[in-house]
């Protein structure tokens, strides 16, 4: 018992321990293990504990660390005795997305089983697992997973299945910085003939319809922040731009030729379908795919920087398909 706590502890101080610059979660899971009939055991329970990473831009989308535990397991064939497992694994993991809340995973990993109680064919031994399963998210903080997999243990080739019931909890959702409005503040009273710039923008202030613009923000004839909206349309969970989009991404890299002085910050948006969590690494993705388009037409990394606001800054309804098709944007933004 004081292994399990300890390997249990152990498992959850790598989750609050874990780089902040990755997506991580924590599942804990209960489920039965069907032993193979020659290892002359009985069908167990088995509880455990998983830590993930996120993976970005890679083939796999997850790699997980497990734990599982097996107390008390009975031998067969007129045997009183009994023996615990303890299995500790690492597997590399594909999602599959259905929808925002939903995807199909596989599996493959290696572990290393520990037998307290070595009899009959039950060896420690290294052992190879594949499977698969279904996750949906509840919640935005809270997610399901159902799973099975298959291992094979090196000692022998002996085969154990396993099923399980995962509830995870994600550590790895980004919040969308809080943007102050600034509050309106009264006109300075000027002598006609010297006009006054207050913000420093470049626009008198009897012609800025945008007082107040945060210094080195690049603005418009109305002293508002220049703006340039790119409607690039993405397929269902993919950040590809497509080639038919790229004449919109050119109109900011031709701006910014024009304009050799000046950065680029791009700022990925999305609708409000899906949960927070995946609209805001969504909108992170698509905002760096702009960025590597941008590359490509000779904008240079170092002027490039990208913002995720999810679905928190809107311009349209989102009650609607057009207002929905208005707020999937990305929004090129310069700074001197």
């Amino acid at each position: 018992m004081k292994k399990t706590l300890f390997s249990l502890a152990a498992l959850a101080s790598l989750a609050f321990a874990a780089p902040t610059a990755y997506n991580y979660e924590v599942t804990p899971t209960i489920g039965g293990v069907l032993p193979e009939g020659n290892l002359d055991l009985k069908n167990q329970l088995t509880y455990g504990l998983r830590f993930g990473i996120n993976l970005d831009n890679n083939i796999f989308s997850q790699v997980e660390f497990g734990y599982d535990r097996s107390d008390s397991v009975d031998y067969k064939n007129g045997r009183t005795d009994n023996t615990d497992f303890n299995r500790y694994y690492a597997n590399l993991v594909k999602e599959y997305k259905l929808s925002p809340e939903t995807a199909l995973y596989a599996l493959i990993g290696l572990g290393y089983e520990d037998v307290s109680n070595e009899q009959l064919e039950n060896r420690d031994s290294m052992f190879a697992q594949y499977g698969g399963g279904v996750k949906y998210w509840v919640t935005d903080n809270f997610a399901l997973k159902a799973e099975v997999r298959h291992a094979v243990k090196f000692h022998g080739g002996d085969n154990n299945m396993f099923y399980s019931l995962g509830f995870t909890i994600p550590f790895d959702a980004k919040t969308a910085p809080v943007v102050a409005k600034a509050a309106p503040v009264a006109a300075p009273v000027v002598a006609p003939a010297a006009p006054k710039d207050s913000d420093g923008d470049g626009v008198t202030d009897d012609k800025d319809k945008c007082p107040n613009t945060p210094k080195g923000t690049v603005v418009d004839a109305d002293g508002c922040t220049k703006i340039i909206r790119l409607h690039v349309k993405f397929d269902f969970d993919k950040s590809t731009v497509k080639p038919e989009f790229m004449p919109e991404i050119q109109k900011v890299a031709d701006f910014m030729k024009q304009n050799p002085g000046y950065n680029v910050v791009l700022e990925g948006h999305t609708d409000s379908k899906g949960s927070d969590a995946y609209n805001m690494k969504l909108s992170d993705q698509r905002a760096k795919a702009v960025a590597k388009a941008l590359s490509t037409l000779g904008v240079s990394g170092a002027k490039v920087t990208t913002e995720a606001y999810g679905e928190s800054k809107p311009i349209a309804t989102n009650d609607t398909e057009t207002g929905r098709a208005e707020n999937r944007r990305v929004d090129a933004v310069f700074k001197k």
